[in-house]
This record gives structure tokens, C-alpha cells and sequence, in this order.
């Protein structure tokens, strides 16, 4: 008797196959190349720095960013629309916001392929991005060089932020279609420096490079314990998921 998984495996295999067989017939590239590494950057958690790690161990031209939008699906190669149905010829690491799920089923020959994340504490991860997009907003509008007083009228507050269901539980719907056991190394942002060295041990970098990016902490202003507590209870997902990426990475440290 076949079970779910099972049927799910053999589905997966298939579309891949099918894919290859007609990629050659049309004389596309071969997807037999050197992809090796597909990282999922959840918003806020170092994804920007860890990217420039990335270009320092595999090459500048190696590394491309990818962003699939996770309701229509629409794809961005190193920030331009791609249309294409299979990633470019020679690549060795895909990184950028996408969901497992979704890259997966646009780009079959991902199938088989090391994934690798970072997470962060839930409550931290919404706060630092509610603030950068708060900073990003007040660039864009330029309001004192305009003579503007748009923002002040349109913002939200933290909380009304945290409380969008699009803005909750964002770690969980960007892991969607894997588990965290499921992925090669999932590191944790709040360890950062130890888990960036770690995790060029475990793929043979010759050189681990550690760059700071977006960093808003310094300008981040002081957030309540009670506000932090909401946010706590409104990504009660994120939480879970949390905890459970730092009980892999206390049993993965226990490991020589």
C-alpha cells in the first residue's frame, strides 16, 4: 500500500523527467549543471549579508538572487522579471524570498538539490521589519524635501502592522513545502557568526566572510514588554518554528 509521501515522491520524480525530456527537445540548456545550493531568505534575517557570504565562497557570477512572489507566483531574476521556465545555465547557488513549495514547482531541477535557511526570534524579525520598511517609506517619499506630510497620515503603528495576517507567521508560510529537518543546515540569526562559520565548515568554503547589511537595530526605538507579548502570541507559528530550529541546533552542536 502506497502512502501519501510515497505518491507525492513518485509525482516529484515524474514532473522532473518530464521536464528534462522536454527541455532537450526544444534545446534549452542542459539542467545537468552545477547548481548545488538553494538558500530561502525569510525577510529580515540576514539574508542580504549572507548573500555577499555566498558571492565570497562560490563567485560572483554564481550566486543569483531569485524572488518568487508567494501569491502570483511572478518570478524576479537579480531583481528584472524572468519568465523563463528553467533557471540559467552554470549557476551554483539560488538565493532569495521563495518558499520551498514554489520553487519546487516552477523550477523542477531544483528537486534534489541542498536547501539551506536562517530564522529569527519572531518577535525581533517583525519589529526589525516593521522599522525598515518604516525607514524605507520616509527615503522614498523624501516628505521634508517635498514639503510633504503624507506619511504621518497613512502610517500604521507596530502593532496595527503585526496585526495584518499577511505580516503573521511569515517564517511558517516562507518555509512552506519543507521541513526544517528537511533542509541542509538551518541557521539562527541570533547566532549568527558561529553559524555562518559552521555552515562554511559543513560545505568546504575555502573563505567564510561575514558582511553586515540593513542593519536598523541602532535606530529601532524601545518597544514594550506588552507589545512585544502580542506580537509573541500573533506569530504563534513562528514561535514554534523557532524553538524547533534552536532544538536542531543544539543537537547538530552535540555532533562533531
Amino acid at each position: 500500500m502506497l502512502l501519501v509521501s510515497d505518491i507525492w515522491h513518485y509525482i516529484k520524480h515524474f514532473k522532473l523527467k518530464l521536464f528534462r525530456f522536454f527541455r532537450k527537445k526544444r534545446g534549452a540548456p542542459s539542467p545537468e549543471k552545477a547548481l548545488t545550493l538553494v538558500s530561502v531568505h525569510i525577510p529580515k534575517t540576514a539574508g542580504t549579508s549572507f548573500r555577499k557570504s555566498l558571492k565570497t565562497a562560490y563567485g560572483e557570477e554564481e550566486v543569483v538572487r531569485l524572488d518568487i512572489n508567494l501569491k502570483n507566483r511572478r518570478a524576479r531574476l537579480n531583481e528584472e522579471e524572468y519568465e523563463e521556465d528553467f533557471l540559467p545555465n552554470g549557476i551554483q547557488v539560488v538565493h532569495g524570498h521563495f518558499s520551498p513549495a514554489v520553487i519546487l514547482e516552477q523550477f523542477p531541477e531544483t528537486s534534489g538539490v541542498d536547501f539551506i535557511t536562517w530564522v529569527r526570534h519572531p518577535v525581533e524579525r517583525v519589529i526589525s521589519n516593521y522599522f525598515y520598511l518604516e525607514k524605507r517609506l520616509k527615503e522614498e517619499l523624501d516628505e521634508a524635501g517635498k514639503g510633504l506630510n503624507i506619511l504621518s497620515k497613512m502610517q500604521r503603528s507596530l502593532l496595527e502592522y503585526a496585526r495584518d495576517e499577511i505580516n503573521r507567521n511569515r517564517q511558517h508560510k516562507f518555509l512552506e513545502g519543507m521541513l526544517l529537518e528537511d533542509f541542509k543546515f538551518v541557521g539562527v540569526q541570533e547566532h549568527y557568526t558561529d553559524d555562518l562559520a559552521e555552515l562554511g565548515l559543513r560545505l568546504g568554503w575555502k573563505e567564510v566572510k561575514e558582511t553586515a547589511v540593513n542593519i536598523t537595530a541602532r535606530e529601532k526605538p524601545a518597544v514594550s514588554d506588552e507589545t512585544r507579548a502580542e506580537i509573541a502570541r500573533l506569530n504563534e507559528r513562528d514561535m514554534a518554528l523557532y524553538e524547533q530550529a534552536l532544538h536542531l541546533r543544539s543537537r547538530r552542536k552535540e555532533k562533531p
